[in-house]
This record gives C-alpha cells, structure tokens and sequence, in this order.
C-alpha cells in the first residue's frame, strides 16, 4: 500500500527551471507548505505527511530552484527574494487566493519568512526549524546577525571541500537515518556552494526594515543544535517582531539541525497543537 496516497504533481515553470512539487492530502483541506533547507530537497518532511494528511491538512511539499528535481538554478545567483517570489508562484497554482500554513526548516524557514513579511495576506501562520528571524528587533541584533553569517563565511572559505561534506551529517543531524539523509543530499555539495548558501542566508532580510510578522508565528531548534544557523536562531529567538504577542518558541529534544528529522514526534505534536490553534 503506498505510504503517501493521493499525491498530485505540480510543475511551475520559473526563470530559467521548473519547480518540482507534489500536493498529498483532500483536495479541500487546508494547506500547509514545506520548505526545505538549503542543499536538502523535499524528501527530509516525509516524517511530517502522514501525520497532516491523517489530520485533514492537504501538504505541499516543494524543491527549491537548484535543488532536488527543480535544476537547474536558472539565475546566476538565486536570492532569499528570488525563491520567495518562486513560493507565492506555488502557492497561486495550488491554493489560488487562500491563505497557507508555511512551513520551513533553515533556508526554507528564512524563504517562508519573507513571503510572510511581504505578503501576509498569503499566510496563515508560520512555523520555522533551525532559522534565525531574518529582520530581528534591535539595531545592535541586526548587526551581530550579519557579522556572525559573514564569519561563518570566512570560516568555510578556508575549509577543504571534502571537510565540508564529512562534517555535515554529523554537525547537523543527531540521529542515523537524518545523518543518512544529510550524507546522501550533500554528496555534491562544495566549498563554493557552502559560500554562496552563507551569502543567501545573510542576505535574508534585506530591504525588509520595518515589517513586522502579522499571523502567528512557532519558531523552533534543535536543542542539541550547534550549526551556525542553529545557534541564530537562538540568539534572535526573543527579538521576533510579531503582531499581537502570537509567538511562540520551542526546543525540540534531543534533535540537531534537522530537529524534525531526528524527533518527528516531538516536532509533529508541537505542529499539530499549532494548527489547531490556528483553526479556533
């Protein structure tokens, strides 16, 4: 019996690629799309389809522009914009008009954020892993975000690219079959590609001074998370400019970087209370 029933396939032709999505669930349930983080693709949710699906929720999962089945880039040098601006491109083939539930982890949960602070009519709510809020309140927050993300660049730009790809799954995942994963998603990955994915996630908030998150909002980590992005988000973890006091922050378990993927139940059950708060 297959595991993901009801699953429908959708392509959207974007500049220069086409983006490779796949929609489970009714087709009248509320949607809740999942972004990925950068070098992964839309398989590391598996974990989190079964439990909307059971739940009445339709999922949206999705691989961003240069990643998984959405090759090639397209753009020279793809931006948070860029794939933000591929995300309300999803979402006006899939739900129209209608609001979603975004979901994303990392580069996907600094992508989801934007669509959010540009966009808020297309949202619901938001729900991050591992990702710093990219326009924190705080002038000297700000300042240290960007420092931290250009250090880490520096940092990387100095290492070997086969370092790189053997620190990854263990610097990210805590458990076997997310460390698996991270191997196997990463095998590809080079030092260049570690510059500009530090470069992307920098440029995160850019021209966003002033907006603030007007739906609710459940930002998440790892508790074991020490990658760059994890530790963060950490630090900006306070400093989210949220509408209406409707935040929420929470530590997964014995979970790295991939905190959904090393405890989906943890995550699944924070998530679920989330929608479900959503819908009162």
């Amino acid at each position: 019996m297959d595991a993901f029933p009801h699953i429908e396939p959708v392509q959207v032709p974007r500049a220069g690629t086409v983006l490779e999505a796949e929609v489970h669930g009714p087709s009248r349930g509320p949607l809740v799309v999942f972004t990925h983080g950068g070098w992964m693709d839309r398989r590391m949710f598996d974990g989190q389809v079964q439990p909307m699906v059971a739940t009445g929720y339709r999922v949206l999962l999705w691989d961003l522009r240069g990643h998984g089945a959405s090759v090639p880039h397209g753009l020279d040098e793809p931006t948070a914009d860029d794939m933000s601006a591929d995300l309300l491109a999803l979402l006006d083939e899939v739900n129209g008009s209608d609001r979603a539930v975004l979901v994303g982890q990392s580069l996907g949960g600094m992508v989801s954020q934007r669509v959010v602070l540009e966009s808020p009519q297309r949202a619901a709510g938001l729900v991050t892993i591992g990702a710093p809020c990219i326009n924190p309140t705080g002038r000297g927050v700000k300042a240290r975000l960007r420092l931290a993300w250009r250090l880490s660049g520096m940092i990387g730009a100095l290492l070997p690219t086969r370092l790189i790809r053997k620190q990854l799954p263990q610097g990210t995942a805590t458990t076997s079959g997310a460390r698996e994963y991270v191997r196997a998603t990463t095998s590809g990955v080079t030092r260049e590609d570690f510059g500009r994915l530090v470069d992307v996630s920098r440029g995160a908030g850019d021209g966003l001074q002033g907006k603030r998150f007007a739906v609710p909002v459940l930002a998440t980590r790892g508790a074991l998370d020490a990658s760059a992005a994890g530790r963060l988000t950490a630090m900006t973890a306070r400093r989210w400019p949220v509408d209406g006091g409707r935040f929420h922050y929470e530590e997964i378990p014995e979970a790295g970087h991939q905190a959904h993927q090393d405890n989906p139940e943890a995550f699944n059950r924070l998530l679920l209370a989330f929608l479900a708060e959503l819908a009162q």
